[in-house]
């Protein structure tokens, strides 16, 4: 019998059969899907992570801008906290100020410019520009930012002590109250309608102690850089033009034909015999009826009034040259002159009446000194004053 040569020890190859693989497929497809899901609670996280990342860095960012920098001023950083109270108050003083008699910056802007205090300020077009006019109060806003801060230092420079901040802050949020009970609405609607959507009592309250601080020195400086008598009186000598007043008679000779030589001359020949005719105002009423050219003309000369005009300054005189002869310092009472006007291809007869100055003026006078001298101060600290406009949040219109 023969021998089977393999080792004993040795086990039969094993047959791997079409279930196996099933077996081994099924296996290896589970593993698979352990692994994926892994991988996809691992990327769940990261995906989350980054997201919380991204909200901490949008609520920093916010956060950042709104209480500590929205854009900065003398490299100050200035909130939007506090630019928006800037903004209210700005647009507040303008519009509430006086643009000339009784029409405010209010009234004109809604009446001629277009604006709707029911819309929002950056919906609204300023002007025909493609400017809005969030962007002309928020230029206001950093000028008034800058003036404040001006204050402040000019105050701390000049060792100004404040003692009444407790009675003006006070005064400051019983005002608050009382625009809120006036349009029923509530306090902390009042804040926010008036100093932007961040502002509350205590979010804005240490910008309205340096605000009121400011104010308060502001009103000093009313006193400090009043102008002298002596100041007003220096001011008018040398302005005098810009404040007197003149009466005076005038009529006008106008040429046949403009341009042309003779006509010209013989209007020149009618008005030096109408001068010369001359002596005192009834006599230059009487004249103009006489030189008058037209029916329609001695009708309207027939009025000894139609030939004067009272309290003219001399912006209001339309011809140059008779406006500088009326303002000569040494004209007379009862001078006559007779003045060309090449424009018109004409000539005007002019009687000197009298030049007066209105006492009240000193008043005007008074306030433009004053003015000039508050500007001059706080220029003084504006001038060095940069702005970053961080991220260009601002639409700077001066640049």
């Amino acid at each position: 019998m023969a021998k089977n040569n393999r080792p004993q020890n040795q086990q039969e190859q094993k047959v791997v059969t079409k279930y196996d693989k099933k077996v081994q497929k099924r296996k290896e497809a589970q593993r698979k899907a352990e692994r994926d899901k892994k991988i996809a609670v691992f990327a769940c996280i990261a995906a989350a992570a980054a997201i919380i990342v991204i909200a901490v860095c949008v609520a920093v960012s916010n956060y950042t801008k709104v209480h500590k920098k929205f854009i900065e001023v003398d490299n100050t950083p200035v909130s939007q906290i506090e630019f928006d109270f800037y903004y209210g108050v700005a647009k507040s003083d303008l519009l509430n100020s006086s643009l000339y008699g009784t029409m405010t910056y209010a009234s004109y802007f809604t009446s001629y410019m277009g604006y709707d205090t029911g819309k929002s300020d950056a919906s609204q077009k300023y002007a025909s520009s493609d400017n809005t006019w969030y962007d002309y109060f928020a230029n206001t806003a950093v000028t008034k930012i800058k003036e404040f801060k001006a204050l402040n230092k000019a105050a701390d420079d000049a060792g100004f002590t404040y003692n009444t901040l407790e009675d003006d802050y006070n005064s400051f949020i019983e005002n608050i109250a009382s625009e809120a009970d006036s349009n029923s609405i509530s306090v902390g609607e009042a804040y926010k309608e008036l100093f932007g959507s961040h502002a509350t009592e205590s979010s804005i309250k240490p910008y309205v102690e340096k605000y009121l601080k400011a104010a308060a020195y502001q009103e000093e400086l009313q006193t400090t850089l009043a102008a002298t008598d002596d100041e007003v009186a220096a001011y008018y000598a040398e302005n005098k033009d810009n404040y007197d007043t003149v009466d005076y008679r005038s009529f006008t000779i106008t040429a046949e034909t403009a341009g042309d030589t003779a006509s010209l001359a013989a209007a020149k020949t009618k008005a030096d015999a109408m001068a010369a005719a001359v002596t005192d105002e009834a006599s230059f009423a009487q004249a103009c009826t006489q030189y008058a050219a037209t029916d329609e003309d001695k009708e309207k000369y027939a009025d000894e009034t139609a030939s004067l005009s009272k309290s003219a300054k001399k912006s209001s005189v339309t011809n140059s040259s008779l406006a500088d002869w009326l303002f000569t310092q040494d004209r007379k009472a009862g001078e006559v002159t007779v003045i060309e006007d090449t424009d018109n291809s004409a000539y005007i007869v002019a009687y000197f009446i009298s030049r007066s100055y209105d006492e009240s003026n000193n008043t005007t006078i008074a306030n433009q000194l004053l003015s000039q001298k508050y500007n001059e101060l706080i220029t003084g600290y504006t001038d060095n004053m940069s702005v970053n406009n961080i991220k260009n949040r601002i639409k700077m219109l001066s640049e």
